[in-house]
């Protein structure tokens, strides 16, 4: 069993961080193109409002490069607009800016036919002791995502959840908070957007997370990263936590879950095709590893709670194919 493969589409032009600025700017159809060389990645999720300003420009780009839209990310982070907030803004017609364009993007995914949209909401929390009501906070925001969703109830809504950034601490920050709003949201198309990176960087179990949100049958979409737990640095996947990928990979599949995993990797000093490129080989290599295992195995030697059969079990096949362990 595969997955869905994606990249997340402005990685593949001009990227930029607080300090410089890294690559050359690229059209939408050389970005696509880009994508194109990966081997083994059908799709890419693009960003609303800047990507989709032009949906019939883009549907012609997508047939044009034989690619799926994965998921319509509508950015209300990014903006001046949002500085204060956007879902969770105390002024009213800013937070119904932010409705309008999470609906905007539903709209735009049902026309170009995929069905998600996937929303970071990093503007909204707070920096400081006794800024923000949090009561109200919390209430401005599940009311906006409720009302998002009722919209378009044929669309799904994707919430991604990170602990920090830009705000010193985001309204959802955690798998169990995010899970929380869904329910307090209380309606089916609206579910979670697993970032791998955002659940290490939040000392999560990224196996647990997919666990139990999966469980509770919100895994809408995964974003396939890596870093050393102290920040987002959105690295190719398993290269500093290559068990976690492991073990999330393995509960990815005891859960059947069958969406995209969209490449969330920032290769500001390497090149875009072969990070990507990369970053599959990597899941690749890891179903490669859990299939050698035997998946009956592992789940068997995990139901038994036996650490040192279960590191048995993956140990021999690295070392059968001269993987240090």
């Amino acid at each position: 069993m595969s997955f869905r493969y994606s990249v997340i589409l402005g990685f593949m032009g001009q990227l930029q961080d607080r300090f410089s600025v890294y690559h050359e700017q690229r059209t939408l159809a050389q970005k696509m193109a880009l994508v194109r060389e990966i081997t083994g990645v059908t799709g890419v999720e693009m960003v609303f409002p800047t990507e989709l300003s032009d949906v019939a420009l883009v549907k012609d780009l997508l047939a044009q490069h034989d690619l799926t839209l994965s998921a319509v990310n509508v950015n209300i982070k990014g903006d001046p607009r949002w500085h204060q907030g956007a879902l969770t803004a105390r002024d009213r017609e800013t937070r119904r800016e932010a409705v309008r364009w999470l609906m905007r993007g539903m709209d735009i995914a049902a026309e170009l036919g995929n069905g998600l949209v996937t929303v970071c909401p990093l503007a909204d929390g707070h920096d400081y002791p006794f800024e923000v009501n949090y009561s109200a906070a919390w209430r401005n925001f599940v009311d906006g995502v409720r009302e998002a969703a009722d919209h378009r109830p044929d669309v799904r809504l994707s919430l991604e959840y990170k602990p920090s950034e830009p705000r010193a601490r985001v309204v959802l920050g955690n798998a169990s908070k995010c899970l929380y709003a869904c329910m307090d949201v209380d309606r089916p198309n609206v579910g979670v957007t697993l970032d791998m990176g955002h659940a290490l960087y939040a000392g999560e179990s990224c196996a647990e997370s997919v666990a139990l949100i999966a469980d509770a049958g919100r895994l809408f979409l995964v974003h396939g990263n890596d870093n050393y737990r102290n920040w987002d640095w959105d690295l190719i996947p398993g290269v500093v936590n290559f068990l976690d990928l492991v073990e999330s990979t393995f509960y990815l599949l005891k859960t059947g879950y069958s969406g995209w995993v969209a490449f969330d990797v920032f290769p500001a000093r390497l090149d875009p095709v072969r990070t990507m490129r990369s970053s599959l080989r990597m899941y690749q290599l890891v179903l490669d590893l859990i299939d050698r295992v035997g998946a009956e195995a592992l789940a068997k030697s995990l139901e038994e709670e036996d650490v040192p059969a279960t590191l048995e079990l993956l140990m021999s096949q690295l070392e059968q194919h001269n993987i240090p362990a």
